[in-house]
Parts: structure tokens; sequence; C-alpha cells
């Protein structure tokens, strides 16, 4: 079974309602991105961030996984289906992928702000100044802030490179380390990449299938089914 590396990334999840960072209307205008996901604005002001994350935890619940996520995880039927994605929500999870790598974290866990391996899954959407590990530390969202080191890097290039086919959906390639991955995939190995606005300009041979996320894996999958 051949292995498809999938790079996902917001515009993944902008069809299931989730507003991007980087889209009109998006994140970024209404918040300063040093303000809500560095680590200096944790240490000068918790109490904002635990609010922010907080709303973007009750907007993924409400969430539902879309048409892209759901045929991702259909593919796991005729591929060995290795998810490396930059969102935080989980929304490839509940569509039913069961190989998922989150290179920035994840709404659904807290962590220690002293002891970075304990980690927690959150049974309530709301974090709270006071929520402490089990060492009495103060809880953070384990997310991945500008300024902090992605601890899962090493992970996601080793999977890259045994990709037999590689695909980014979603994404801008503008965002390192995450952008730089697809320059580990082997040479010669099929790489797509799903975005309905792609850049001008690719570092290697690149199929673009200028779609946004449900309609371009349909396009995918069949393109996979044919080929394989």
């Amino acid at each position: 079974m051949k292995r498809l590396v999938i790079l996902s990334g917001a515009g993944m999840s902008a069809e299931s309602g989730i507003r991007t960072f980087r889209d009109m209307n998006g994140l970024w205008e209404e918040y300063d991105v040093m303000e809500v996901a560095s680590i200096e604005a944790w240490h000068r002001n918790p109490e904002l961030l635990l609010r922010f994350y907080n709303d973007r935890r009750k907007q993924m619940i409400n969430s539902h996984p879309n048409k892209g996520h759901l045929l991702l995880a259909e593919l796991e039927k005729l591929f060995d289906v290795q998810i490396i994605t930059q969102n935080v929500d989980d929304l490839h999870e509940r569509a039913g992928s069961t190989h998922v790598l989150h290179l920035h974290g994840e709404l659904t866990k807290a962590r220690s702000t002293q002891y970075p391996t304990l980690i927690y899954h959150l049974d309530d959407p709301e974090m709270k100044m006071g929520d402490l590990c089990e060492k009495g530390t103060q809880l953070r969202p384990h997310i991945v802030w500008f300024g902090e080191e992605v601890p899962e890097m090493d992970k996601a290039i080793k999977l890259t490179k045994s990709a037999d086919i590689m695909c980014v959906i979603g994404t801008s390639l503008n965002v390192y380390p995450a952008a730089g991955l697809v320059n580990y995939a082997p040479a010669g190995i099929p790489v797509f990449l799903i975005d309905p606005n792609p850049p001008d300009h690719l570092s290697r041979n690149i199929q673009v299938i200028a779609e946004k996320a449900g309609s371009g894996v349909e396009i995918l999958s069949q393109k996979l089914r044919d080929a394989f």
C-alpha cells in the first residue's frame, strides 16, 4: 500500500466554518498576532489568551468535518494516509482519519506551563486561571506559539521523507518551518497542491489543483484512483 502524506493548513477547515487568520475578514483583522499567538503574550496577559482559545475551542465544537476531511478519511481504504496538519482543530480525526500529526498543537488539550510533557485532554471547553496540572502549575493551551519550537517537526520530516505521494492542502506555503516540509519529499514522487490561490513560484515540480479543499480533494481522489 502506497504512503500518501498530506500536509494540511487553514484552508482545509475553512469550509467547515473555522475562520482562518490570513483570509479577508479573518482573525488577523481583529487581533494582532503577537497578542494572541506568542509566548510573550502569554506571559503578558494569560487571561486574554485563555479567552481567545476558549472561543476558538467553542467554534471548533460547533463545526463539522467538510467533504475534504471525509474524502481523505475514505482514502485510507486505498492508501497508507498520513496527515500532517498545521491546524489545531480535531476535524481530521472526527472525519475518521486515523493517523494525524498536529504540528502546532491541539485545541482539545492543555499542558502544564512548567512541565511541557504533562498534557491533558480537555473535557470542559473553558480553561481558566487557577486550572492546575498535577504538580500544581497553571495549565495553558496545548498550542505552539510564535517564539516556541515545533516539537513534532522531526516526526513530520521523517513522514515526508517516507512518502510515495504527497499533497499539500489549504496552506500558503509561507509559514515556516512547516512550509519547508515539501522539500523533504523524495525526488520524483507525485506532489500535488490544492489551493484556490496557489503561490506564483513553487520550489519544485508540483501539480496544482486550484480549488478549495472539498472539491480539490475530490479531484485528487479521482486522480489517485486512476493512477494507482
